[in-house]
């Protein structure tokens, strides 16, 4: 009944159909039932054998056309959208999805091993053999008695007038056994032969044309992803220096109160920012032009003068207190603060009139000392004073105090100094993190020459060759450019100048100058001017 339906079926229809009856009613192996089998029910099983082998080898063809389909299909998809979309992992994806559809092909390939029923229904349906494999290994399930070696009652005919209905069963089954084999001997060996999958591999063409020009073509969303790539590289680099600046503060740092302890503590949880989010490039300039402008509101400005200041007041007081005019050349506070000890512990031994003769000559560093530090120009008068009236005790707790104040001084300097100079590299940082987002954005230098003409007076033209007098310089316009003109004669001229600069990218440069020049008599000049612009 079987077989009949299958033959009005179309060819692809019977064969979904058989697949589908066979992974669902296959019969079972005989082995699993009884053993030993029967003779001629071994022979059906070796000869199912190699069958089967080639029936898995057409499944894995098939599933192969279907994997190639799958995986051509995958990448079309892939880079279809990595051309609207920046994908950076594309290619890394790219390269997988073929191992991935090896591996689901190799999963599938174990999954579609036939079983010894699926092979035996697979036969009896392409081969024509109207299910008598099938039946052969179904009735030696549904018989065990008769799938072990034939007994003598299975050898006997039947006694005219028998009712041995098991016996006759038995004789039965090995009857459409025998058969089964005989029809299974004549099947061709090449019957399950690979096949051609059209669909799969119509579909696998199909995508692999249209993946052709995807991939041939240049990619726009390429630059995007090199650009982003470049932003994380440096925000890296970044935050490596930045770490390098922490570590040099932490070092110098001599407390937690000191502002280099601070800021190396916030330029640590920078780095560490930039480490964990190098792609938020806005975020992390914002953060790193937040600290740096929080620096350099600390600074003070006038802190290089108060170092001179300083250094030459220590080298003042140096000599002053031990009276040798070479001393402390360098100008070092801590020498000072050593000679101010040894003078201190002198002022008892010291006559009045050499006490005042001393608080004569500190009083001629006081407007020093006011320039270095306001505690020191203090202790220093203090001292001075007190040296005039005769008053040793306060005199050497003022020294005491200036000395201290002379430290303190230069440590304020150090900390300034260590400030501007963690300011200006973490300047740099934010610069080149900033360029680092902007590549083709910066033009080459380029050139633009004009002419133009000045009247007496004033006048506008384009620096070049005009008759009257003065000088032109152009000023930055809204694109880097500068322009230049000069000329000699009478009146006052104006003049600008426009150039265009290409570099990666495109862009224009305009330079607007203005200048103006005086002059007596009359007469003509020449000039010559040059505009230069970037873009």
């Amino acid at each position: 009944m079987m077989s009949r339906l299958a033959t009005r079926l179309p060819f692809r229809a019977r064969r979904a159909r058989v697949a589908a009856e066979a992974a669902r009613y296959a019969p079972v192996d005989p082995r699993t039932v009884t053993s030993p089998l029967d003779p001629d029910l071994e022979k059906i099983r070796s000869g199912l054998r190699p069958h089967g082998r080639r029936l898995w080898l057409r499944r894995i063809v098939r599933r192969a056309f279907i994997a190639a389909a799958a995986v051509v299909g995958a990448e079309l998809v892939l880079w279809t959208v990595a051309r609207f979309t920046p994908i950076e992992a594309a290619p890394v994806i790219g390269a997988g999805l073929p191992l991935v559809g090896l591996l689901a092909l190799a999963v599938a390939a174990m999954l579609a091993r036939p079983r010894i029923g699926e092979t035996a229904m697979a036969l009896d349906a392409e081969g024509h053999l109207g299910d008598r494999v099938t039946s052969a290994l179904a009735l030696a399930s549904a018989v065990p008695s008769a799938a072990g070696p034939a007994g003598p009652d299975d050898l006997e005919e039947p006694v005219a007038g028998s009712l041995d209905q098991v016996a006759e069963e038995r004789r039965f089954v090995r009857r459409q056994r025998r058969d089964a084999l005989s029809a299974l001997r004549r099947v061709p060996a090449n019957l399950f032969r690979p096949r051609f999958s059209r669909n799969p591999a119509l579909a696998t063409v199909a995508a692999a044309i249209l993946l052709a020009p995807v991939l041939l073509i240049p990619n726009p969303q390429d630059a995007r992803i090199a650009d982003a790539r470049q932003v994380r590289e440096e925000a890296t680099r970044q935050a490596d220096r930045i770490d390098e600046i922490a570590k040099e503060l932490e070092g110098k740092g001599g407390d937690a109160d000191d502002p280099r302890t601070r800021l190396a503590k916030e330029l640590k949880e920078l780095a560490k920012q930039l480490r964990d989010r190098p792609g938020d490039l806005d975020v992390n300039l914002a953060r790193l032009g937040s600290i740096e402008g929080n620096l350099r509101a600390q600074l003070d400005p006038a802190n290089e003068q108060r170092a001179s200041s300083l250094t030459a007041l220590s080298r003042a007081l140096s000599r002053t207190a031990t009276g040798q005019p070479s001393a402390n050349q360098d100008g070092d506070p801590k020498q000072a603060a050593k000679d101010l000890e040894k003078l201190r512990d002198k002022l008892d031994s010291m006559t009045p009139e050499q006490q005042r003769e001393l608080a004569r000559q500190l009083s001629e560093l006081q407007g020093m000392a006011s320039q270095a530090d306001g505690a020191a120009g203090q202790a220093l008068r203090d001292a001075a004073q007190s040296l005039g009236q005769g008053d040793t005790k306060g005199a050497q707790t003022a020294l005491d105090r200036l000395g201290e104040a002379l430290q303190g001084a230069e440590n304020r300097v150090n900390v300034n100094r260590d400030l501007s100079s963690a300011a200006s590299r973490l300047q740099d940082a934010r610069r080149n993190l900033a360029n680092s987002g902007q590549p083709g954005q910066q033009g080459q230098p380029g050139q633009g020459q004009g002419q133009g003409q000045g009247q007496p007076g004033q006048g506008q033209g384009q620096p070049g060759q005009s008759p009257g007098a003065g000088q032109g310089q152009g000023q930055p316009g809204q694109s880097p450019g500068a322009g230049q003109g000069q000329g000699q004669g009478q009146g006052q001229g104006q003049g600008q100048g426009q150039g265009q600069g290409q570099g990666q990218g495109q862009g224009q440069g305009q330079g607007q100058g203005q200048g103006q020049g005086q002059g007596q008599g009359q007469g003509q000049g020449q000039g010559q001017g040059q505009g230069q612009g970037q873009g």
